[in-house]
């Protein structure tokens, strides 16, 4: 599995950095590979239409667009928060726990909030 993640975050990266001919690729909606190769990235049984709705509920909680460069930089971000936790949880954890926190209107950012939501689990984690 850890071999597939390398293999397949190099490409994610690829497919953000590339426009088809768009002036913006951030702008364009996601399409249905980009979740698929979130899927195989994220640790766990999760489908790709859950990692998307997931994703576009916490997008919408911090007023975040919901377009495939956001999913693409969130999902480096997350796989990355969890191989610096040596897999002590997963990316969908760190997800759930910003929905759960839903800090968004009360001003906190998204990177804000994932950035809180990681130390918070790195705490729970340390206490055990």
């Amino acid at each position: 599995m850890k071999l597939k993640s390398l293999l397949v975050l190099p490409i994610i990266v690829t497919l953000a950095s590339c426009d088809g001919g768009v002036k913006d690729p951030s702008s364009i909606g996601a399409s249905i590979e980009t979740f698929e190769m979130l899927e195989s990235v994220f640790d766990g049984p999760y489908s790709s239409s859950v990692i998307k709705d997931k994703m576009d509920e916490v997008l919408a909680l911090y007023e975040k667009e919901a377009n495939q460069g956001n999913y693409l930089k969130i999902g480096n971000a997350l796989v990355d928060y969890r191989k610096d936790s040596n897999g002590s949880f997963r990316e969908m954890d760190i997800i759930n726990h910003m929905i759960e926190s839903n800090t968004g209107e009360g001003g906190v950012s998204f990177d804000e909030q994932l950035n809180r939501s990681v130390r918070a689990m790195k705490r729970e984690l340390a206490e055990k």
